[in-house]
């Protein structure tokens, strides 16, 4: 039985709670990526086919590299005034994660599509596959269901979603049904080289982070660790860097053949931002490491944010 089988009554009582509400608040978690404002953006789009209003938020804003989406103009960075009867959460495993405060107590039902294994399927319906590469794959299975137009902005959005969270379909992610999806996308009309250019084009304050990362970089042979941290210091030397200046440099580290882990870490304000990335023939499962933190994700990529300050001494850094 394929997963989309396995989804068959999930999605059918997503479709259900998605006739049942009228106005939607769609979520994505704090500090969006491609995958999950690629997912709420094309569903926003959905919505309307069923005469649904839906109202996208990220907390923290669009990042520059995504200001080429359809409808990204519209995101809120809050949760909005007026009155809604239902929420859309997109790649949240835990509700916190939208970075919206006691989000539960608003008493709003919640559908909760995501594709992530650690998922603690908080939802009134919870459409959660771990199989899948991104949460974007998913939710294509999802409108593919509903039986609703895909128009060619709506492929933009999820070719963004699958073409990020696969890197480029180069992680193990990638599967037969994540480059089928794909291919839908771009007949429809949405262009991998557009994206590209958007997606993971560098101005030059980034590049300079790259760089400084790079020179940061260490190997720890023993545990065949390769790493990058930034410290305070380090983030303050380079000006105006955009909130995604850093999108793709944990990739980078990884493409070190000898090591089995790759982790960067630099400081983001009072809270300190960490990626871990891993191969499927090095038998190492990063989410454990990640949840160490307090963060989460798939056994070969995983994250978390955690808040302190990393300090870097004579012997190496530390975390206070």
């Amino acid at each position: 039985m394929t997963s989309n089988q396995n989804n068959e009554e999930s999605f059918a009582q997503a479709k259900i709670f998605i006739e049942n509400h009228s106005k939607f608040v769609l979520l994505s978690h704090a500090r969006t990526d491609g995958d999950d404002l690629g997912s709420i953006l094309a569903l926003t789009e959905t919505l309307k086919s069923y005469g649904k209003t839906g109202i996208p938020v990220a907390v923290g804003g669009v990042p520059p590299s995504l200001k080429f989406l359809h409808g990204q103009n519209n995101v809120l960075d809050h949760f909005p005034e007026g009155e809604f009867d239902a929420i859309i959460l997109s790649g949240c495993g835990d509700i916190n994660r939208t970075g919206i405060p006691d989000l539960e107590k608003k008493g709003l039902p919640i559908l909760n599509i995501d594709h992530h294994p650690d998922n603690k399927k908080y939802g009134a319906v919870n459409v959660v596959d771990a199989t899948k590469s991104s949460v974007a794959e998913l939710v294509y299975d999802f409108i593919k269901f509903l039986g609703t137009p895909i128009t060619q902005e709506i492929a933009k959005s999820l070719l963004t979603g699958i073409f990020t969270d696969t890197g480029s379909f180069m992680h193990s992610n990638t599967t037969e049904s994540t480059l089928k999806a794909a291919g839908e996308m771009v007949g429809i009309g949405a262009r991998t080289d557009k994206i590209y250019s958007f997606t993971y084009n560098k101005d030059i304050s980034s590049l300079k982070a790259w760089a400084l990362a790079m020179e940061n970089t260490k190997i720890d042979e023993e545990n065949k660790l390769v790493f990058s941290i930034l410290t305070e210091e380090d983030i303050q030397k380079i000006r105006e860097l955009p909130d995604d200046a850093f999108t793709g440099f944990i990739n980078f580290l990884q493409s070190v053949p000898e090591c089995r882990v790759s982790m960067f870490m630099y400081q983001d304000g009072e809270y300190i931002k960490g990626s871990l990335r891993s191969e499927e023939d090095k038998n190492f499962n990063v989410s454990k490491l990640a949840k160490f933190f307090g963060g989460g994700g798939h056994k070969l990529a995983s994250g978390f944010r955690v808040k302190g300050k990393v300090i870097k001494t004579e012997n190496g850094w530390r975390i206070e």
